[in-house]
């Protein structure tokens, strides 16, 4: 049994942010329709073609999902999503600001005909605003919310190379879907949401605004460092590798000092007699530690760190990731059995002794359009007419 049995998702979805939510959607049981452009479909699906032929982004976000194709600027499809609507709990959506409003698809349209359905927008700034009609992808709102001039090196800003933004708004996405539907649950009443990738961003922040507003300081870039917290981050050993350790308070650094580095006299030192001391002297007490790390392999300072208890960890390329004991021993890698050949992915990481979670390959571009019509009760030749008129 899944948790999100007999609820059934209808989504108008592009790119990384909507299919993501309705892919975790789906993870957790929901029917998911996925509605795509006829003989184009997702963008994601073009992006590259390494799993037999079909892109890493299309494998990544769209298991457990059936895929329509459906022209919306046909009249005909317009009817035919509103049917589908009718028959779902949540519809979800990512278009270009106004688009779903002028295909006569918005969530004003739908809850004419289904009006406890709950309706997902999601954006990068919002349905009104100043910034409302801007389109957003994830490169431009690392900008926009801050993400860029903070991160790399002192010498050269970078971007983060996951999709964060993305990942950000389809996290909250689900969220609010599923705080949704347990309020529909309680009251029998649908509503629209709105969900920005620019709002969430801002509340991932953390401490930083708290800096500004309080401290008048901007983030700097500090590289593999961090930003409120010395020493922390991987240092590189004599070997050429590198340990990655945390100090978090001021007995992890008594710890580091006597028992790890063997340097106790930084302990009687004033310039680092606590936390933020350290980060005003960091330009002198870093380059010192980096040096002292520097004259020992990984495996010498890995286990000092373990022995003095304090939290450490290797810095490891992807494949490292992958074939990690406790990725194995979590079994978060499983795979998707698919008529060109299995297809490992990356399992849902919630562990539960009683939820259960789909895995179901990812759809061919509207490879369900005839079994989700004849649902609703279309006639082959119903479909077959529908084909001949470029309306599926």
């Amino acid at each position: 049994m899944f948790a999100l049995d007999d609820i059934t998702v209808l989504s108008l979805e592009n790119g990384i942010s909507a299919p993501l939510c309705t892919r975790m959607l789906g993870d957790f049981g929901a029917e998911v329709i996925k509605v795509e452009r006829p003989d184009v479909g997702d963008v994601n699906r073009h992006w590259d073609s390494v799993v037999y032929g079909d892109s890493s982004a299309h494998a990544w976000v769209d298991r457990n999902k059936l895929s329509v194709e459906l022209n919306l600027k046909n009249e005909s499809g317009t009817a035919i999503f509103h049917e589908l609507a009718e028959e779902a709990d949540i519809v979800v959506q990512n278009s270009s600001p106004g688009v779903v409003e002028r295909l006569g698809v918005g969530y004003d349209d739908i809850r004419q005909t289904t009006e406890d359905v709950i309706y997902l927008n999601i954006s990068g700034y919002g349905r009104d605003g100043p910034y409302s009609d801007r389109k957003a992808y994830d490169m431009v709102m690392q900008g926009e919310t801050g993400l860029i001039p903070m991160n790399g090196s002192p010498d050269a800003p970078a971007k983060i190379p996951l999709s964060v933004c993305d990942i950000n708004a389809a996290t909250y996405g689900t969220i609010s879907a599923l705080l949704a539907l347990f309020h529909r649950e309680r009251t029998g009443e649908g509503q629209e949401l709105d969900v920005t990738m620019f709002g969430g961003m801002l509340s991932w922040l953390g401490y930083f605004p708290h800096k500004y507003w309080h401290n008048d300081e901007l983030p700097e870039r500090i590289g593999m460092r961090h930003h409120l917290l010395t020493p922390y981050g991987p240092h590189e050993t004599a070997d050429e590798q590198y340990v990655n350790y945390a100090i978090l308070s001021e007995a992890h650094w008594e710890l580091l000092c006597e028992g790890v580095l063997e340097r106790p006299d930084l302990l009687e030192d004033e310039r680092f007699a606590d936390n933020e001391r350290r980060v005003e002297n960091r330009d002198v007490l870093e380059p010192m530690i980096e040096s002292l790390i520097a004259e020992e392999s990984r495996d010498y300072w890995a286990e000092r760190l373990a022995e003095a208890g304090i939290p450490w960890g290797d810095v490891n390329q992807l494949d490292e990731v992958l074939d990690h004991p406790q990725t194995e021993h979590l079994e978060l890698v499983k795979e998707l059995e698919t008529e060109d050949g299995p297809v490992p992915y990356i399992d849902n990481p919630i562990a539960s002794d009683s939820l259960e979670f789909a895995a179901e390959p990812m759809p061919d571009l509207g490879e369900d359009t005839d079994d989700v019509l004849g649902a609703l009760g279309y006639s082959d030749k119903e479909i077959e007419l529908l084909r001949t008129e470029n309306v599926i």
